[in-house]
């Protein structure tokens, strides 16, 4: 939990100094800050109504994988307006909100679109997300974003992966990832995610 909410932190903090240039120019690709930070929104969003499927006793996945890209443009397109500021205002009181409920619920069966797995496995991944747009924001302002805990933000990511795995294959996943975690964690998570 702890990668979960320094990654939030990180956003915050990094997008705090934006002025309204920044927020319109291009941060991620295509987005423009105001933008990326209502993808934010929306991602959290469906960790909430994932884990809300989990406790329903759902643990299927809400779409599968292939369609991730369709569902975040439409996801985005529905997002009332809102100001970049306002956006992360809201980002940062659903993530807050997602942590304390993560806490209570870290066993529960999470259906994300790569799988299924734990809540508590899957923020693993969910702390990727968070630290990867940190570092999107944080470039876009000329500025460098490295969590302090890369190597572990690596494995708790590949953990989540192998878990799907299951069995030996997954055991070994795990062991692989702890030992390419020592070798530039973060350049290569930032390398799986497209951006160097």
């Amino acid at each position: 939990m702890t990668l979960f909410a320094t990654g939030v932190d990180a956003v915050i903090e990094i997008t705090a100094g934006f002025d309204d240039e920044q927020w319109a120019g291009p941060v991620c690709g295509d987005w423009s800050g105001t933008d990326l930070a209502g993808h934010l929104v929306t991602v959290s969003g469906w960790y909430h109504e994932w884990l809300d499927r989990g406790l329903d006793g759902i643990a299927e996945p809400v779409f599968p994988i292939t369609e991730l890209d369709a569902h975040t443009s439409e996801a985005l397109a529905a997002l009332p307006p809102g100001s970049g500021p306002e956006r992360i205002e809201t980002f940062a009181d659903s993530a807050e909100r997602y942590v304390l409920r993560l806490a209570q619920h870290w066993d529960v069966p999470f259906g994300y679109p790569r799988g299924t797995v734990t809540a508590g496995l899957h923020a693993g991944v969910a702390a990727v997300e968070w630290h990867v747009h940190a570092w999107d924001f944080a470039h876009a302002a000329g500025l460098e974003h490295v969590p302090a805990d890369a190597d572990v933000l690596f494995v708790a990511a590949a953990r989540c992966q192998m878990a799907m795995l299951g069995g030996f294959r997954g055991r070994a996943g795990v062991r692989a990832a702890k030992l390419a975690a020592r070798r530039n964690a973060w350049e290569q998570l930032l390398q799986h995610m497209g951006r160097i």
